[in-house]
């Protein structure tokens, strides 16, 4: 019997019988797949994100810091805090608000997405295979914001599934004080005081966005925060169902600690994290990439040297701080 015809099995027990069975040629791609991150010792990888983004301060309405900053905090706030006031986003996401939440006294921004389309769009140019099913989910960025967190990447603002009114969707918290990219490019002070680890963090985004697959990501939905990090918002288009490395012919480096965890994170802690935001078969291709990603690098560290390829993210230098940023 195939996977998908056991809705009574979890369907991470499914895949593991199938792994070990080999009864669909399809899933035993993933296995060959998953012998590729297994020959690296599975080891716990932390959440923490990088110590350059540790310093930015999560702020309220007024600017001021929020009395609580960790994440999980953060995420009980966005679950849980009392809806002030909403209002339509001018940028980014079609449909996305932006809300006043109140909680512990504290009042704070947040983005709200509710988008949920889902189709198979029909064959083109005579072809009479079915295309691929297309996704356009709010939910994404709650499993954008876990792997982030999962690789160590940590430049995806704390997002949760929540009801909002009749509406079914994901909060995320605000990042004030930071402008979109394409803001900084209209008036022209998009000048980073430090090329090269501007350089750097862009190759982050090209690794983690290939893995998700993200066919959306434009400076629109990068945010640039006061000391030139870089963070990644707006991943409702992300999770193809696609084996292809979308951005393979940008990505020639890899941060070192994001190299380390893409082979040491274990496969079924990966799924169990994603489960709730993903079908099944976005997690068996988000495996699949993550697999072929790590093949791509390991044979641009044989030809190039490892020096060459991996690097240590540089710290920021204080210097070039970018100016008051606009409403994203």
């Amino acid at each position: 019997m195939l996977w998908f015809m056991i809705p009574e099995m979890s369907w991470i027990r499914v895949r593991r019988a199938v792994l070990a069975c080999g009864l669909v040629a399809a899933m035993a791609c993933v296995a060959t797949c998953s012998s590729t991150a297994a020959e690296v010792p599975t080891a716990a990888v932390s959440s923490a994100g990088p110590p350059a983004l540790a310093g930015y301060q999560w702020l309220d309405v007024d600017g001021k810091p929020l009395p609580f900053q960790d994440h999980a905090a953060i995420l009980e706030a966005l679950r849980s805090a009392k809806v002030v006031s909403r209002e339509k986003i001018g940028r980014g996401v079609a449909g996305a608000e932006k809300l006043v939440l109140e909680s512990e006294g504290a009042r704070f921004h947040a983005a709200f997405r509710s988008v949920d389309i889902s189709q198979r769009p029909p064959p083109t140019g005579g072809a009479t295979k079915p295309t691929m099913k297309y996704r356009d989910a709010a939910i994404f960025e709650c499993a954008a914001y876990e792997l982030s967190e999962l690789l160590g990447v940590g430049r995806v603002p704390p997002a949760v599934p929540r009801r909002i009114g009749d509406q079914d969707g994901s909060v995320q918290i605000w990042m004030e004080g930071t402008a979109p990219e394409v803001v900084l490019v209209e008036r022209g002070e998009l000048q980073p005081p430090d090329q090269e680890r501007w350089h750097q963090q862009k190759q982050i985004m090209y690794v983690f966005d290939t893995l998700i697959a993200n066919t959306d990501r434009n400076q629109g939905n990068l945010l640039i925060d006061d000391h030139w990090n870089i963070w990644l918002i707006d991943h409702t288009r992300s999770f193809r169902r696609t084996e292809e490395l979308l951005y393979a012919k940008r990505m020639n480096t890899c941060e070192r600690g994001l190299w380390t965890a893409l082979r040491q994170i274990d496969e079924d802690t990966l799924a169990q994290r994603l489960e709730p935001y993903l079908e099944r078969a976005e997690v068996v291709s988000l495996l699949r990439r993550r697999a072929t990603l790590i093949r791509n690098f390991e044979k641009l560290i044989s030809k190039n040297g490892e020096d060459a390829v991996l690097y240590d993210l540089l710290p920021p230098d204080g210097s070039g701080r970018v100016a008051a940023a606009a409403e994203r």
